[in-house]
């Protein structure tokens, strides 16, 4: 058993595990093809599909029924020739359900893509903070190390000491919380993509990081506006509406005559070798069930008008989104312009630093280091942040929210300065 155990672990080193490269886009492929909850919607659309298939078959199919009594046996076939009301509908009430289940899962493939990028900046930021937790780590523990030595040298004192071993305790505790967290949202990722949680990947941000920010350039709300009737919500409402409608039609029975016609073939026990054939063709038109049709189609109708009511409000919802989205914007791109001064300026003081350090300022250059890297997380979060907002404005009009890394963003008008 042991020498196999040697052989397999050798085995191991002699051919170590691929290791898979992700990047944004190839992770959204795979998204779509193996998350879980789509594969559940897309079983439950071919359920509805069949539901639709069945009542279509259903309306001018031919049954036939064999009845089997003391007397003998009686073949009994009908078709529907002809209805004028309920049946058509209700096909289409089978036909909306098959078709709002389809813009569910558009709209969860959109999320599924927004989440998926969304992961890849988590992971983005949680490195980057990890290197400013290393940096700063690495400066307190120096001067915590210093401060030991000046106290055995009668230059210090216990309570210098313990505040340095505080900060170097909290820098590292910051470090420890960022890799963990780097690490779960790596778990989270693979988990999402249906990726083995131990399988070893590697995260490519190039698509991220190499994003450029628009420049004097605002949200175009007449693009967003034109374009809102795409979004998920109000489609799936429009589809509810017809459906509660279809449905509705399918009580009214009353007065809505239906053509079938009959064949019988009966046969004796007593005679087994003659059968009787009789055929008919009857018109049926129902007049009175005690009205629970009439409350049934009021039901349905009353169901559709709460739904036009609720459509309403989410429609003026969406165009407060639109019309607050320039706003949005405005602060978003502020707060990068904003990271971007801090960079620049950290990048100064670190090059002051660097060119200080003859002098001894060593602190001041591991300070000015971390600095730095700080500033370029800032820059990172705020670029996340605004391609985040732009994701959304696209699945906002239901449009597909990766042509924002594709760089297709006709979302902008020229920025008017005001004077």
């Amino acid at each position: 058993m042991m020498p196999l155990l040697l052989i397999l672990i050798a085995l191991s080193f002699a051919f170590p595990q691929e290791v898979l490269l992700l990047t944004p886009k190839k992770a959204v492929e795979i998204a779509l093809k193996k998350s879980r909850e789509i594969e559940r919607i897309r079983k439950e659309i071919l359920s509805l599909e069949d539901v639709y298939r069945a009542e279509r078959w259903e309306r001018f199919s031919p049954k036939i029924d064999l009845f089997v009594d003391k007397e003998g046996l009686n073949l009994f076939g009908q078709i529907l020739l002809l209805d004028f009301g309920n049946r058509l509908a209700r096909i289409r009430s089978a036909k909306i359900s098959t078709d709002i289940k389809k813009e569910l899962l558009k709209e969860f493939e959109r999320q599924v893509k927004i989440r998926v990028v969304r992961l890849f900046m988590d992971i983005a930021l949680a490195e980057k903070l990890a290197e400013v937790r290393r940096e700063e780590m690495a400066v307190a523990y120096v001067r915590f190390d210093r401060e030991r030595e000046r106290l055995e040298e009668g230059l210090s004192d216990r309570v210098r000491v313990a505040k340095w071993e505080s900060t170097y305790r909290r820098f590292r505790a910051g470090l420890m919380s960022a890799q963990r967290r780097y690490n779960e949202t790596l778990y989270e990722l693979k988990r999402l993509l249906g990726i083995e949680v131990e399988k070893p990947v590697e995260v490519s941000l190039d698509e991220l990081l190499s994003f450029e920010v628009p420049e004097n350039v605002t949200i175009d709300t007449d693009y967003l506006l034109k374009r809102i009737s795409g979004n998920y919500l109000l489609r799936v409402k429009k589809l509810e509406i017809a459906y509660f409608e279809s449905r509705a039609k399918e009580q009214r029975r009353i007065f809505y005559p239906e053509l079938y016609g009959y064949l019988e073939v009966k046969n004796r026990y007593e005679s087994m070798d003659r059968f009787r054939t009789e055929g008919n063709v009857v018109l049926r038109i129902p007049l009175f069930d005690g009205r629970a049709s009439f409350y049934r189609e009021r039901s349905f109708l009353d169901l559709k008008r709460a739904v036009e009511v609720e459509r309403r409000d989410i429609e003026q919802k969406l165009k407060r989104d639109v019309l607050s989205a320039p706003y949005v914007w405005e602060e978003l791109y502020a707060k990068y312009q904003d990271a971007i001064a801090f960079d620049n300026w950290a990048q100064e003081n670190l090059d002051l630093s660097r060119s200080n350090y003859e002098l001894e300022l060593a602190f001041d250059l591991g300070y000015a280091m971390s600095t730095k890297t700080e500033a370029e997380r800032r820059v990172m979060e705020a670029k996340f942040n605004i391609i985040l907002f732009l994701m959304r404005l696209y699945d906002l009009i239901g449009e597909d929210p990766m042509k924002v890394l594709e760089g297709k963003i006709p979302l902008f008008t020229e920025k008017v300065e005001e004077i």
